[in-house]
């Protein structure tokens, strides 16, 4: 049996970053290579690892993901952005320098390629390797469920917020303003965003089941109310109208009060500035 020698095995875990133990038991399980040379011997060797750390990533995927980074980058012509986000069982991870680097490769690779879904930059390499080869190596070699969870690009008049801890964004589309005007006001509404979390831009967008249930909620709210007991119907409906309006104010982009001024509308703040949204994404780690 070739000679596995301290040298060998300091070379291959610089190489890989792997445990001791591991590189011993990679560079024993392939001296069929030893024979074509050290630099054979440790290139198979490096593929054993792989292999294991893949396994291992595999399995550690059907673990839950629910923290990491948010990765973004302007083009060259600052023309879109492209967001990605990368999972982990736990926030510790988020600050492995492996973690980030992947992180930043996936975002460079996401915006050279006009990615803009996760199955699409899934479906290109990093390097030699598959996107997602190389997520579940890292995941194997880190020890925790590492997953390509997000991707996001965003062209036109937009602005946006990254907030400083990496972990909640935002990017809006805006129509009727351009250039450093549209920046600005897509960054500022984009900050509201992250604050006040909305679903929809649009009424219309809604759900229709779940405006009826706050109707009904809202009604039975009133009917059950003694004070209520002698009041038109015409009013009754009148306060269920407002009822619904509030909960509109929780869901719809342009009906909740603005961040900055609370007895402010944000379809009043973007009249201010005329402008519209045409669009907007909404950025957290973990969410659904």
């Amino acid at each position: 049996m070739p000679e596995i020698n301290a040298q060998l095995v300091g070379k291959l875990r610089e190489a890989t970053g792997a445990p001791l133990m591991d590189c011993k038991k990679a560079l024993a399980g392939t001296t069929e290579s030893a024979g074509q040379g050290e630099a054979a011997w440790l290139d198979a060797a490096n593929a054993w690892l792989r292999k294991k750390s893949l396994d291992k990533g595999a399995k550690l995927a059907e673990k839950a993901a629910s923290e990491g980074l948010l990765g973004h980058k302007l083009s060259a012509d600052g023309k879109a952005l492209t967001v990605v986000e990368l999972s982990a069982n736990t926030d510790f991870v988020a600050k492995n320098p492996e973690f980030q680097k992947l992180l930043s490769d996936l975002v460079t690779l996401a915006d050279s390629s006009k990615a803009d879904s996760v199955e699409k930059l899934a479906a290109l390499k990093l390097g030699s390797a598959p996107v997602l080869e190389a997520v579940k190596a890292l995941a194997g070699k880190i020890g925790e469920n590492i997953g390509l969870k997000n991707v996001v690009r965003v062209e036109g008049e937009f602005g946006y917020y990254i907030h400083h801890d990496n972990k909640q964004g935002a990017a809006v589309v805006v129509e009727g303003v351009t250039g450093e005007t549209a920046r600005a006001v897509g960054k500022d509404i984009s900050m509201h965003i992250v604050f006040a979390k909305p679903e929809y831009l649009k009424r219309e967008e809604v759900p229709q089941t779940l405006v009826n249930k706050e109707m009904e909620i809202a009604a039975e709210k009133l009917i059950a109310d003694p004070k209520n007991a002698n009041k038109p119907e015409d009013i009754l409906k009148k306060i269920v109208a407002g009822q619904v309006d509030k909960f509109y104010a929780t869901l719809v982009l342009p009906d909740q009060p603005y961040y900055k001024e609370n007895k402010k509308k944000v379809s009043q703040a973007l009249a201010e500035s005329k402008a519209t949204v045409k669009r907007f994404v909404r950025f957290q780690v973990g969410l659904k």
